[in-house]
Order: structure tokens, then sequence, then C-alpha cells
């Protein structure tokens, strides 16, 4: 009787171990990855390079490095067989054996890029020929207008999940208020459309989330939450912009450069007519908004958008005495998936100062900085997220898992706040 009560107990106790291995050996496999870091330089001047980007050739997965040229990329085992690419604008791309890098993860990369010959922007035209055979060269309007007319073909149009790191900073006087990033999952069910309002086509859910200071920021559009004006100002899914306000702004094209191997249009834009229609600010509303647009000569798919914007001086809400003067520098970039076009990174810098109007004096000044980054791309067994982004932050709850942020990617943090 007790030996067949001491074999049922080691039976279990078999049981219990075998299933506590096979859950470390499943939770070894989730995070089965390692890590690489280092700065992307020009070779020549050894200046660092601002928002390179580096992906792999055979998957989705992608990171950019920062303004300081720094990066960090968790890649998985399983891509060991694959290839990382490293491009920026005005740059010959480079090609790294995944298995190379493995052997030199301990060791800090420094990825140097070569200018291309035609780096510096030239103003050589890219000749169209008519029915008729009458050679003519685009005008900035007529490129806009086929990069306009080329969205549903250059942008994917099909439902996809794409998940994305998001941080969200703000300081005081040089002092942190608010520091905030997170891992979203996002889900776009009509693919990439222009819209009047860009927030009720996205949806997403936070996989994770991490706060590096201690103050709760409640306010669903503070923090992470800003998450949806960063959409909501894309010039791919809004219309408030010069590709649908174009007779509201002043062209010049300024020649051509090139993008990952690719000739690209450079055109900078001065809008005469700062409205919310033209720029996506409404209040306080704009008083300037200058910018550089960069084209596809090829296929006319937009691949990055500068705008800097000047907002009219506004009263502060709560004081009469204050008025508020602030500034905003936006980054957009797209990448390319299997032939279509995807949102791949997007900055912005919001500066504002503050003045009393009583003692005609500065008081403060408000700096925030918004990072957004593709970390990876589903288009096939995507799964329907169903919270609006508009409502990323409420009633959220999130459980850290300190591995998952050791194991995915993210955008190096600046060593300095700067504007």
């Amino acid at each position: 009787m007790n030996s067949d009560i001491i074999i049922k107990q080691l039976i279990v106790a078999i049981f219990l171990l075998l299933q506590s291995v096979l859950y470390s050996q499943k939770s070894k496999n989730s995070y089965d990855s390692f890590s690489v870091f280092g700065t992307v330089k020009d070779s020549e001047s050894d200046a660092t390079i601002v928002n390179a980007d580096l992906y792999l050739l055979n998957c989705n997965k992608s990171v950019v490095s920062n303004s300081e040229g720094s990066f960090q990329f968790n890649i998985s085992k399983g891509s060991f067989n694959d290839q990382l690419i490293v491009s920026a604008l005005g740059y010959f791309s480079d090609t790294i054996a995944v298995s190379k890098l493995e052997k030199l993860r301990s060791e800090s990369l420094d990825i140097k890029l070569k200018k291309e010959t035609n780096a510096e922007i030239s103003l050589k035209e890219t000749v169209v020929t008519s029915s008729k055979k009458k050679s003519k060269t685009l005008s900035a309007i007529a490129i806009l207008k086929k990069a306009k007319e080329n969205i549903e073909s250059n942008y994917y149009q099909k439902p996809f999940n794409q998940k994305f790191f998001f941080r969200a900073q703000t300081n005081k006087d040089s002092i942190f208020i608010i520091n905030e990033e997170a891992s979203i999952n996002t889900y776009s069910p009509n693919g990439i459309k222009v819209s009047d309002d860009a927030v009720a086509n996205y949806f997403g859910e936070v996989l994770q989330l991490r706060k590096k200071v201690s103050p709760e920021t409640i306010e669903n559009w503070k923090g992470i939450g800003y998450f949806g004006v960063v959409i909501f100002r894309n010039i791919m899914l809004s219309n408030q912009n010069l590709l649908y306000e174009t007779k509201d702004f002043e062209l010049k094209k300024e020649g051509t450069t090139t993008y990952g191997g690719k000739n690209v249009y450079v055109i900078s834009f001065t809008n005469l007519n700062p409205t919310i229609f033209s720029t996506g600010f409404g209040n306080p509303a704009p008083k300037s908004a200058i910018g550089f647009i960069y084209i596809e000569t090829d296929s006319f798919a937009i691949v990055k958008f500068e705008q800097y914007v000047v907002l009219k001086r506004d009263r502060s809400n709560d004081n009469d005495d204050i008025v508020v003067e602030s500034s905003l520098k936006i980054t957009q970039t797209y990448k390319n998936v299997n032939g279509r076009y995807f949102i791949n990174y997007c900055n912005e810098k919001v500066e504002s100062s503050y003045f009393s109007l009583g003692n005609k004096e500065q008081i403060s000044i408000v700096n925030s900085n918004y990072d957004l980054m593709s970390e990876d791309i589903i288009t096939e067994n995507v799964s329907v997220v169903k919270r609006p982004i508009d409502r990323l932050k409420l009633d959220i709850k999130v459980v850290e898992d300190l591995e998952y942020w050791k194991n995915n990617n993210f955008i190096i943090e600046n060593k300095k706040m700067e504007f």
C-alpha cells in the first residue's frame, strides 16, 4: 500500500518537473534572440547619421537610429541566415550577414555608410515623353499630383497589423515631467487610407508600458496617449496637408537626391494660407508652415515628409496673464515592404515658451519629444483590435515584463533632449 503511494507521488513529481522544464523552454523560446548595438556614421566625415534605417531583408522587423546615430536591434535567432540592411537618405546601403552580427553581439558596432555620388541635391530633371513625342520635365505641382494619384498603388490597401514602439517625453525647465514608452499593436481594417479623421481608421492595444518618472499621466492625450495625434497628422492618412490643399502652398523643386538606391525628388514648400485644413493644427491656429517632401522619381511614392510649424500666440488655459508661443518640427518616413509602403518612423518635437504679460518676461519653457518607430508588420493572419487609438490609455492594465524590453526593439533614448 505504502509503495503504491510512493509510486504515485513519484509520478506526480516527475510530471510537475517535466511541466516546469517545458514551461521554462517555452519561455526561453519566446525570447530566443540576441542584441546588436552601435552607431551609424558617414564614412568620410565620421559624423553620425540621424534616423538611419536598419531592417532584416527577409522579414518585416526594423529599427531606426536616434538623433545621435545610435541604435540597438534585438534579432531572433530564427533570422540567423538573414541579412541586415542599413540605409539612409543620400547614402549607399550596406548589407551585413546576421551570422556575422551574432559573433559581434558583445561589441559596439561602427557602421559607416558612403555617400552616393549624386547624394547632394542635383538639379538634373527626369524627362517624361508624352504620346505626341514631346519631351517635358515635371513641375513640383505635377509631381505632387502624381504622388496623390498613386497612393492606392504605392501604399498597402488591405487590413494589417503593425507593431510600433512609441516614446513620449516632456520636460519643463529641463526637468522631465513625462517620460513614457510603450509597445503598441495596431490594426488598420482598411489599409492605408486618407480621410478627414485618420484616427477613425486605426485601432490599437498597449502590449507593454513603462514610465521613467513617477507622476501618473492620467489624461488620455498625454504621454503615450499622444500616439493618436501623431497618426492624425500623418500625411498619408490625413487630408489636411499640402497633398490635398496644394493651392495654399508655394512649391519649389529643389532637385533630386537618392534613398535606398532610388532617385527621389526634393520639393520645398511654404504654406501661404496656414489653416487647420492645410496643416492639421486648429487651436492655437498656425502662423506659418514650411518644409520638404521627398518623392520617388519612378513610383511617385512619398518616402519622407518634414514640416516646421509656428503657432500663433495663445493664452494659457490656467491664467489669462500668461501667453504661450509654440513651434513644432514634424518628420515622417515610410518604408517599402514587398512592394507596398508603410509608416516607418515619425518624430514630433514641440517647443513652448510661456510669458507673463504683466511682468513682460519669460517664465517657463516646456519641450516635448515624440518618437514612433515601426517594429513589425503583419499582413497574413491579421488579428482584429477593437480599441480606438484615441482611447489608447483609458483603463489600460498592463503588467510590465522586464524580459519583454530586453528582447523587443525600441529607439535608444537620446543622451540630451535637444531642440
